[in-house]
């Protein structure tokens, strides 16, 4: 008997750390002007170089059955004590081409872009040459118009400084920009406000900053689904150290804003499997599809 329960117990954790769970959202906007249909978004958050599978394969043919028009990559894809990236450019290698991948940097990233080991290294520079050589497009407090089904998105992408993370070594930090954002007009012009908005900002953290701004769409990660979820609770403990943090996982509805929040893909996790998040966005049927129509 005890074997038994030693066996359940070792098959219920490893399902916890690599079985896939995944969460469909449609969200409706009368913004949009196609009528060529929707536009299904994968997010993609902090991996923190776990591998599911041999090059992460499986990782791979799940978002190919998903089968998205774009793909967000919302930070921390690797983790700060990395040597490569590599986990991340095998995904990687196994979606170019197929699909847009907008990447944004976590906290991971950045502290590896500030640690003294990897400067010396340099292979965090190695790895955002070899992203931009398979043509991931690396939102760097910027933004890139795309066209999806005859819609026109604006993509932003936010880089937060390390001060905005509390578990960062103070070394790094003290190297890297100490400036915190009390305002995205610091950051971004004005949106162009008759046009979808998209932004992606890995701590959710900031979302009354987001929302103030004027985006329509915000996807984050960070949290880490709380770390442990417990039922009718939600997640228990922040990266910040705080506990029931406010965004854990799901969508949150702020007046004019959407935060979607990814519980992640890597790190240790408990009630909390691995989570690839779909948004299916669509054309409200019960608003005009013109601003001023």
């Amino acid at each position: 008997m005890l074997v038994l329960v030693v066996v359940a117990v070792i098959l219920f954790f490893y399902r916890e750390q690599n079985a896939f769970s995944t969460t469909f959202y449609r969200l409706t906007t009368h913004k949009f002007h196609s009528t060529q249909g929707q536009i299904r978004i994968v997010q993609l958050s902090d991996l923190h170089s776990k591998t599911f599978g041999r090059k992460n394969k499986r990782l791979i043919n799940k978002i190919k059955r998903l089968n998205p028009d774009l793909i967000f990559a919302t930070g921390d894809l690797i983790s700060s004590t990395d040597t490569n990236g590599g986990a991340f450019l095998d995904l990687i290698d196994g979606l170019k081409g197929q699909y847009p991948i907008f990447y944004i940097e976590g906290n991971h990233e950045t502290t590896a872009r500030y640690d003294q080991m990897n400067n010396e290294s340099g292979w965090y520079d190695d790895f955002l040459r070899q992203l931009k050589e398979k043509g991931i497009c690396r939102l760097d407090n910027a933004y890139q118009q795309v066209e999806v089904n005859g819609e026109e998105l604006f993509i932003y992408g936010l880089t937060l400084p390390l001060t905005h993370y509390k578990a960062v070594p103070q070394a790094i930090k003290d190297r890297a920009n100490h400036r915190e954002i009390t305002d995205l007009s610091e950051v971004f012009s004005p949106l162009r406000l008759e046009s979808i908005n998209i932004l992606l900002a890995h701590s959710p953290f900031l979302a009354t900053l987001y929302e103030k701004h004027g985006f329509d769409y915000t996807y984050s990660g960070h949290v880490h689904g709380g770390i442990l979820r417990l039922p009718f609770v939600g997640g228990v403990l922040s990266p910040e150290r705080k506990f029931f943090p406010t965004y854990s996982c799901g969508i949150y509805s702020m007046n004019r804003m959407t935060l979607i929040v990814s519980r992640g893909l890597g790190k240790l996790r408990l009630f909390n499997r691995p989570h690839l998040v779909v948004v299916d966005l669509v054309a409200d049927p019960n608003k005009p599809r013109h601003p001023n129509g």
